[in-house]
């Protein structure tokens, strides 16, 4: 991943400037849906998209398929991110928070093609928007002082995860990419 420079640090300040504007502390919990809200974005589940027959809610809610775990759509001048519910709530406030990312960062919204087997499949698909939108939503969900406090505190990865809705690999990956750990094996 080569960012632009200075990308991971206006990710840093954009995550601690929502949490100043919700309210929350800047090493606090920051959930996808209270962001959403705050954006005025609208977040649904696939289960809540009506007029969708019984064949394809099967489709598009089938957890075998990872071809796709949530979408944004513009409607007029709104977002509307649907997706597909996931048996993690760490996982769903990810790939949430990375449809946010998304809107936040102004990304074109890449168009979707419904193959015959059912998957999912991008029809303009960009790596660097794909790693700029895991980038800020890995920083929303975990700022550098949410890990700092996190690890000076003690606290163990599985309670961390349940605090911060966040799966143990996002907790993991943020340590080691924001090189917290090593940070403060050196102390």
């Amino acid at each position: 991943m080569a960012f632009r420079r200075g990308f991971k640090s206006q990710c840093e300040r954009r995550s601690v400037e929502y949490r100043k504007q919700l309210g929350v502390n800047a090493s606090g919990p920051l959930s996808a849906d209270r962001l959403a809200d705050h954006l005025g974005i609208t977040v649904w589940s696939v289960k809540d998209v009506e007029d969708l027959d019984a064949e394809n809610r099967s489709v598009l809610t089938n957890e075998a398929d990872d071809s796709w775990a949530a979408l944004t759509m513009r409607m007029g001048p709104s977002s509307l991110v649907v997706y597909k519910p996931v048996s993690s709530l760490g996982r769903r406030n990810n790939v949430i928070m990375h449809e946010l990312s998304h809107i936040i960062l102004g990304h074109e919204l890449a168009q979707a093609f419904l193959m015959e087997d059912g998957s999912l499949v991008p029809g303009n698909f960009d790596q660097d928007q794909e790693d700029e939108a895991d980038w800020l939503a890995g920083t929303l969900l975990l700022p550098r002082p949410a890990l700092l406090s996190i690890r000076t505190q003690g606290i163990p990865d599985e309670l961390a995860c349940d605090q911060y809705l966040v799966s143990r690999e996002m907790l993991t990956w943020r340590a080691r990419m924001t090189g917290v750990d090593y940070q403060l094996s050196r102390r």
